[in-house]
């Protein structure tokens, strides 16, 4: 998929958009389909969790926590997901720009829209996509980028990251109290996701109850309104979040689990529907070539010292060898 407009262009407002992001983070995700279903030109650049960069300088200026997406617009810096989606909603939604959500903030559509987000919000998304990865027996059918290699590579980040805060934050005394801090989170505290399986399970049978609530809102609409969204016939940032989060639940393999062969006959139609949607091939776009190459670089990155003591010993090697030969033949 070749890199649209939209992604190239200043804002058309006099602003410059522009996203940190990396391709299959959910969260980044979501921030990608709304530019896009918005049509809100934006530039944007790739940060590679898997090369962690993330934890540059560069990007901790930005973010100090280390996490994705980020938006900047000017001087502007907005981090979370949901936030950079609100500031979009209240600074893009007029004149060429689409409204994700309705003109009268009190209506009950309104109302609606803001329970389902909250709903879909509270979900553990990161215990869930990493507690599977720690937990590969639950795996049914996942799919790509979910392959066994990244699985275990997932596996392992899990395992060692407030390690590796720790070392970032030792070696970056400007951003060393936020990494710390999040370093504590990751080990003992609401980053802490080295779950065991019964964890997971409890946070799939939160998954399973919001998506009846879904259900049985889209079950409304049917048979008549084949045309109506999750809220109504507006397609609103409630939408983005049900579509992003229906994604990350196939690509994990659990689509047999919450909806797909007759469990939920209306949230399938609704699956069908929005994987047509132009916003969300797009912002759920990925080179499997593009991951596979910042995943090597990553290698390289934390092998850099491993690498430079190897060159130096095939240096000091072919050096002995030349002297030797030169030896021989005197």
């Amino acid at each position: 998929m070749k890199m649209t407009s939209l992604e190239t262009n200043g804002n058309g407002n006099g602003n410059s958009l522009k996203l940190y992001y990396w391709y299959t983070s959910f969260y980044s995700q979501r921030v990608l389909m709304s530019l896009y279903e918005k049509r809100v030109p934006f530039k944007s650049q790739i940060v590679s969790l898997y090369a962690q960069e993330q934890y540059e300088p560069w990007f901790l200026r930005l973010n100090p926590r280390g996490e994705v997406p980020v938006l900047t617009d000017g001087v502007k810096v907005i981090p979370d997901s949901s936030r950079i989606i609100e500031y979009l909603e209240d600074n893009f939604s007029n004149g060429q720009f689409k409204q994700l959500t309705p003109k009268e903030k009190g209506s009950e559509e309104s109302k609606l829209i803001q329970s389902f987000r909250e709903s879909l919000n509270a979900l553990p998304i990161p215990l869930l996509t990493y507690g599977t990865a720690l937990n590969p027996e639950l795996l049914d059918n996942p799919k790509p980028p979910f392959t066994p290699a990244l699985i275990k590579k997932m596996a392992d980040i899990m395992k060692k990251r407030h390690i590796n805060l720790r070392e970032h934050a030792e070696r970056m005394p400007e951003f060393r109290d936020a990494l710390l801090k999040k370093s504590e989170e990751a080990e003992k505290g609401v980053l802490n996701i080295n779950t065991t399986r019964e964890d997971v399970e409890e946070a799939l049978k939160k998954v399973d109850a919001t998506l009846q609530e879904v259900e049985d809102q889209l079950s409304l609409h049917l048979p008549d309104n084949l045309d109506c969204w999750l809220c109504g016939s507006l397609f609103s940032i409630a939408d983005i979040d049900l579509a992003i989060l229906l994604n990350r639940l196939n690509q994990l393999g659990y689509e047999r689990r919450f909806w797909s062969e007759g469990k939920r006959p209306a949230l399938q139609a609704y699956w069908e529907r929005i994987q047509k949607r132009d916003s969300f091939k797009k912002a759920t776009y990925f080179s499997v070539n593009a991951v596979h190459m910042t995943m090597l670089r990553g290698v390289l990155k934390q092998s850099k010292t491993f690498l430079a003591s190897l060159t130096v010993a095939l240096g000091f090697v072919a050096i002995s060898y030349i002297v030797y030969r030169r030896v021989q033949q005197s």
